[in-house]
């Protein structure tokens, strides 16, 4: 987003974001001026032509000529004091009572990082952070303590903010809720996270460590966007019904006073209180009107008749199902018995995806159980096991056709297979 928050948001932003090497309580500048003034002294320094660096005087002259500060000289003279305590401010040379200084380098980068936390509440950071470590996925020569530090980092920081938000949705109002739905709207963080996750388990496929590392962020994520959701619809459900403008943000607001049709925008006023004009009716039109009266009488009618379709018998549904499928189970034992009266199964089984050898094999055990079937199955007791392939364990299978009752269980079949199509 390219608005910044609200003063208030930002104050809040900046106390927490400073809470971690602050020493003392209320010792915080949390209004924009100590912001404005450290922007202008990095200029200042940046842009000051003079020779071993600029005075005090210097700095002041070259940001009341160029900037127009909304502070005055005694709140500069403040913060110089500051950042000469903290080192920020150096004197150029390691003199007595020097009066020429320089900038430390680190201002700079501080300055960046709170003029972001003026727009987002740290989600910069954490997607610079993932794409850091996409990076570091990338190299050939990969860092593994690191890249588990970042991810374990990235997914306490997401549920910080996921436990944020739960408790904003149960207890918020729905301004502030809706102020800070617009302060985590960071198009593509999902897509980061399921990225990351994809390359974790393609560079490091055995580690599952670091695998329940990525998955604990992909939860942790979808967490943040449950998070989110409840969020938009808590606004839009209570916005809605209260009809309040103020959950728009200012760039929504403009974009449906332009483009949306009259009849939305003046739904807002459908349920606002006003004083009707009165109804001014004479004793003829009174007259008039209970005179054309007429009662309304509801006439009763009788509902359409259901129409029934015509349905086989269930049972001989169940019988001709049992037909097809004993029959399946015999073409099935004779195309394996194509070449002989003896075939070994071992190979398609272990050839075979394992729902398609479990299928195979339930098929022939079920053959097998028939005492009319001329069919016989051995299972051997030799274990064979392939970790690497679809089916990694069985054992060694062969089918027997038994040629003596082989013509009887043809005219058994056929004597059953009429007797069930009755």
């Amino acid at each position: 987003m390219s608005e910044s928050l609200s003063p208030r948001q930002q104050a809040l932003n900046v106390r927490a974001f400073s809470a971690v090497v602050a020493k003392f309580r209320e010792a915080l500048l949390e209004g924009p001026e100590a912001l404005a003034v450290a922007r202008d002294i990095v200029a200042a320094f940046a842009e000051s032509g003079a020779s071993g660096g600029p005075t005090r005087s210097d700095v002041w002259r070259l940001i009341g000529e160029r900037y127009s500060p909304q502070y005055g000289e005694d709140f500069f003279d403040a913060r110089w004091a500051v950042f000469e305590h903290y080192g920020a401010i150096q004197p150029y040379l390691a003199k007595k009572h020097q009066q020429r200084y320089a900038l430390h380098p680190a201002v700079g980068p501080a300055i960046l990082v709170h003029e972001r936390l003026r727009r987002h509440r740290g989600i910069d950071e954490l997607a610079a952070l993932l794409d850091e470590t996409r990076t570091l996925l990338s190299r050939r020569t990969r860092d593994r303590a690191v890249i588990e530090a970042n991810l374990s980092y990235c997914r306490q920081m997401i549920s910080l903010y996921a436990i944020h938000l739960e408790r904003l949705v149960a207890d918020a109002g729905i301004r502030e809720l809706a102020e800070e739905q617009r302060e985590h709207n960071h198009p593509g963080l999902s897509e980061k996270v399921e990225f990351l996750n994809r390359e974790v388990s393609d560079h490091f496929p055995n580690d599952h460590a670091l695998d329940h590392q990525a998955m604990a962020l992909l939860n942790a994520e979808q967490r943040y966007q449950r998070a989110l959701s409840a969020a938009a619809q808590r606004i839009v459900e209570q916005g809605g019904r209260s009809l309040d403008f103020a959950v728009l943000s200012v760039e929504e607001y403009l974009e449906a006073a332009r483009h949306a049709p009259l009849a939305l925008l003046g739904g807002f006023g459908a349920d606002l209180v006003a004083d009707t004009p009165t109804v001014w009716i004479d004793a003829g039109t009174l007259m008039k009107t209970v005179g054309e009266f007429a009662p309304y009488t509801r006439v009763r009618r009788r509902p359409a008749m259901p129409r029934i379709t015509p349905e086989r018998d269930p049972l001989q549904r169940l019988g001709e199902a049992r037909v097809r499928e004993r029959s399946r189970q015999d073409h099935l034992a004779e195309r394996l018995l194509v070449e002989g009266d003896r075939a070994d199964l071992t190979e398609e089984l272990r050839n075979s995806r394992w729902p398609a050898a479990a299928r195979l094999l339930a098929d022939l055990i079920g053959l097998d159980a028939d005492p009319y079937a001329p069919y016989r199955l051995e299972i051997g007791i030799s274990l064979i096991v392939d970790r690497v392939g679809w089916v990694t364990y069985l054992h060694p299978v062969y089918l027997h056709r038994q040629e003596a009752d082989a013509a009887q269980h043809l005219r058994d079949r056929g004597r059953e297979e009429h007797h069930e199509a009755r």
